[in-house]
């Protein structure tokens, strides 16, 4: 019997690879769960920041981007955008090895255009957002690759992430 749901398995290896805070993590788990549900595979969770200095969390998955954000003082999480991949357009990004950052603009259905500055951790996970984001809006639908799944770990997915 397996303890954990899926969204749970990927969600806690994308946040360690994301070298992000488990009081972060804490505090975002519950708007990012209610989202996403319990059977959608997390590939990517970061850091990010809107042009107005709102900082939260994104999350993207096989099917769904969110992202979250937090209030300056209480520090109290609201939901920024839930939207289904192909719902967004005009998704553009722009890898900034130098920062190790990534810049994410991208219109929900609403016709709002959102732009974001992705902060991670190191190079090699910039290069892992960026690799998902291709596979989200650049190939077919659903080709996104979860952070980690045991079960479906292959020795040819274990290569491309190393």
């Amino acid at each position: 019997m397996d303890a954990l749901d899926t969204f749970s398995r990927t969600f806690l290896s994308a946040t360690a690879l994301g070298s992000l805070r488990a009081t972060t993590v804490a505090r975002h788990v519950q708007v990012l769960r209610g989202c996403a549900g319990d059977r959608d595979a997390v590939a990517v969770v970061a850091r990010c920041s809107s042009p107005l200095g709102r900082r939260g969390l994104l999350m993207l998955t096989r099917n769904r981007l969110v992202v979250t954000s937090e209030s300056g003082l209480l520090r109290r999480v609201a939901l920024h955008l839930n939207a289904a991949l192909h719902h967004l357009t005009d998704v553009t990004w722009t890898p900034e090895p130098s920062r190790t950052g990534l810049q994410l603009g991208l219109t929900a259905i609403d016709g709002v255009r959102e732009n974001l500055w992705i902060r991670l951790a190191c190079a090699p996970e910039m290069r892992r957002l960026d690799e998902a984001l291709k596979q989200a809006f650049r190939a077919p639908f659903g080709a996104v690759q979860p952070a980690f799944e045991p079960a479906r770990a292959g020795a040819a997915w274990q290569l491309a992430t190393a």
